[in-house]
């Protein structure tokens, strides 16, 4: 039987089917401000339809990683995210069941990627370990003693992102001020473009600040020099909070 697995990003949706381990089909489709949950999934639903045409198997089991807390137990969404303002009402697992007859997984994405990352990456053998994701915004995610962080409300570990590192800083979307997030990230550096008038090159993102004609101007240099000081901020606060033996980026 296969399995798909869906990355609900901030700027772009990510699929991937799989079967035995073996990748058997993959694509990504543009997310733009405000959408639908349930018009991304349609539109990944047509990818799948169509992979599987001629297939006499079909899906088993399909796992979401989602940018926002998630109870993953249950298979809900806790919290509202900018970019998927339908989410916390959308009923995942009814429409994995009714769309596909498939058993759904839903985790939260930074935990999804250290989940990956523990069992065939990098933090393979390290049983305290600890994921950034430096995206769109800075996800976070901890694992103990081979265990994942979660906490009484889910939050644990999730949410280094909006730890407080610029007490007069910008607003964050969580409505907080001064967060990393706030202060660099991918979300704060399409901002970045758009003061100096390069509002073109928001969608190269990171790329565009290593590009040979940006790389010596003294502007993107101090972009590039501000967003290493917060990552690494980041990174010094969760050596401080859980004490691991590896970060993955």
């Amino acid at each position: 039987m296969y399995s798909v697995g869906i990355d609900l990003g901030g700027t772009s949706a990510q699929l991937v089917v799989i079967n035995k381990s073996e990748i058997l089909f993959q694509t990504s489709i543009v997310v733009r401000d405000s959408s639908s949950v349930q018009y991304i999934l349609d539109d990944l639903s047509g990818c799948i339809d169509e992979f599987f045409v001629g297939h006499s198997e079909y899906v088993s089991s399909i796992g979401i990683a989602f940018p926002s807390i998630v109870d993953a137990c249950n298979n809900k969404i806790l919290s509202r995210y900018v970019k998927y303002p339908d989410a916390m009402d959308f009923d995942l697992e009814k429409w994995a069941k009714m769309k596909f007859g498939a058993t759904l997984f839903l985790e939260n994405d930074a935990r999804a990627a250290l989940i990956g990352e523990y069992h065939f990456g990098r933090a393979k053998g390290y049983h305290n370990s600890c994921m950034l994701t430096l995206g769109t915004g800075i996800g976070s995610a901890v694992m103990m003693e081979g265990k994942l962080l979660r906490g009484s409300n889910h939050l644990a570990g999730n949410l280094l992102g909006h730890t407080i590192i610029q007490y007069e800083g910008g607003k964050c979307n969580c409505n907080g001020v001064g967060c990393a997030e706030s202060e660099g990230s991918g979300w704060w550096l399409s901002n970045k473009f758009h003061e100096i008038n390069r509002g073109d090159l928001c969608s190269q993102g990171f790329k565009a600040l290593l590009a040979p004609e940006n790389v010596r101007s003294p502007v993107f240099q101090n972009i590039l020099a501000q967003l290493i000081k917060v990552y690494k901020t980041i990174m010094i606060n969760a050596v401080h909070c859980y004490d691991p033996e590896l970060i993955v980026l």
